[in-house]
């Protein structure tokens, strides 16, 4: 006997920079999935969201998001996408947000440890079910090895264990989650403003190095993976950056076909890092 199709409950999705909001959106609509698109203010432009419900909300509005996503009865959220640090009038909080950070002091625990305590609040003050991006779109999560036409060569595996260690170091405190590595140590740390500026403000002596972006050890996994994507080749490229690995299973990787398409024309190594990897590199 013919059976309809269950529908699927309407996804709100929290949505920062980049390409990730954007393509689980794109997932959405195949599966036959409504979604709601609360956009950040100055993290990208709505209008990428064409033909889905969005609205626009300040960083500091958690609780305007919280009541909207509530009046259309949505339970499953994701955050994703990039967050730059934003104009100060879109920091002031609204009653909810200062609540919540009187309540829990997260402002002084970092990056990682602000989201953490953010994604408790919505699931057990607020009966939402947070969804990770690779949840949605499990393809996303890097494989192990190379992945375009460059491999790994046995040069670069000392720059490449270096910046393993010095990746994980610098997230265990909640610095950064990139380092690019040469000459077998680290020479540039993510800061603040992102990978981007990290990967323009290298100087030569990161010439022909590896930018290594890993999972901040004890990070929460369903928010701000790692991500790299044809931008990011771009960005390596024009730095004169010999390769790009980013942890296998925890980091995502965005368009993937357009990236290695990218890499692939420059030369550029891409690959999956394990933890085999990060033998050989200094303690």
């Amino acid at each position: 006997r013919w059976r309809m199709r269950p529908s699927l409950p309407r996804l709100g999705i929290i949505a920062g920079g980049g390409l990730l909001p954007e393509i689980l959106v794109q997932r959405c609509h195949a599966a036959g999935r409504p979604v709601f698109v609360a956009a950040l203010k100055g993290q990208g432009d709505a209008d990428r969201f064409a033909g889905t419900e969005v609205e626009t909300f300040r960083l500091g509005a958690v609780g305007g998001i919280i009541k909207r996503l509530k009046s259309l009865d949505i339970t499953d959220i994701v955050l994703s996408g990039a967050v730059r640090r934003p104009r100060a009038a879109d920091l002031i909080p609204d009653l909810w947000s200062a609540r919540f950070l009187a309540r829990t002091k997260a402002l002084g625990r970092g990056d990682d440890g602000l989201l953490t305590a953010i994604l408790t609040a919505l699931e057990e003050q607020e009966g939402f079910r947070v969804l990770a991006p690779h949840d949605l779109a499990p393809d996303l999560l890097t494989p192990a090895g190379t992945l375009g036409v460059q491999a790994l060569p046995r040069e670069m595996a000392g720059d490449l264990a270096a910046g393993i260690v010095g990746a994980r170091a610098h997230g265990c405190r909640d610095a950064g989650q990139a380092v690019i590595a040469a000459g077998g140590r680290v020479v540039a740390w993510e800061g603040p403003q992102g990978t981007e500026a990290m990967i323009a403000a290298a100087g030569l002596e990161a010439r022909g190095g590896i930018l290594v972006k890993a999972m901040k050890p004890g990070q929460e996994p369903r928010v701000d993976l790692p991500a790299v994507g044809p931008d990011t080749v771009d960005q390596a490229v024009a730095a004169g950056l010999r390769g790009i690995s980013v942890e296998a299973g925890r980091s995502l990787i965005l368009d993937r076909d357009e990236m290695i398409r990218r890499a692939d024309a420059a030369g550029l190594v891409v690959h999956g890092f394990t933890d085999a990897d990060s033998n050989g590199g200094p303690a």
